[in-house]
């Protein structure tokens, strides 16, 4: 398969760009790679290191973000990071770092009141996810507190749910309860 169809540049040449990081083209030429390769293997194998995958893949999936049409493929990619991060923090090759997303207390109580209130509505997490125009894997993620939701689909999210969006300021030691 030849995933730079519309591109005119060779293969030979974007893998010399992907394989060096800091090359201005890295970003563009590993979101257009990613979406429209669904092997793992063949990526790390052939175009990019899973280390220089793990560093810039916020990067990469905000790239990607440009193309609507990329939606499935970043959650798709964007588990394929999850474990691979988790190898390569095992392995003792990147250090584990802070992460926005994973763990967030934040998003984790918004992600526990939005299963809770679907939940009362009787709606799977599929039916959720039609009626926003998402994935399921997104609404899954969202209800884990591993995605950072926009203000914009909070919104729509309380709409569907029947509920009406309050956002108030708080000290910082009242997260827990």
């Amino acid at each position: 398969m030849n995933w730079l169809w519309d591109r005119n540049i060779s293969e030979k040449a974007v893998k010399k760009i992907l394989k060096n990081p800091n090359s201005s083209k890295f970003i563009e030429y590993s979101a257009l790679l990613l979406s429209r390769m669904n092997s793992p293997e063949i990526v790390f194998k052939n175009y990019i290191s899973p280390v220089d995958f793990c560093k810039k893949w916020r990067k990469i999936k905000r790239e990607m973000r440009k193309n609507n049409w990329s939606e499935p493929k970043i959650v798709y990619w964007d588990a394929i990071y999850e474990k691979t991060r988790e190898k390569l923090i095992e392995k003792g090759v990147i250090k584990k770092g802070k992460e926005y997303i994973p763990g967030d207390p934040y998003l984790e109580k918004i992600g526990e009141e939005i299963r809770k209130l679907r939940k009362e509505k009787n709606l799977t997490q599929k039916q959720l996810a039609r009626k926003l125009g998402i994935s399921q894997q997104i609404v899954s993620r969202i209800e884990r507190g591993k995605e950072n939701i926009s203000l914009k689909n909070l919104e729509k999210i309380s709409s569907i749910l029947g509920k009406n969006l309050k956002i108030t300021f708080e000290d910082a030691d009242n997260l827990g309860g």
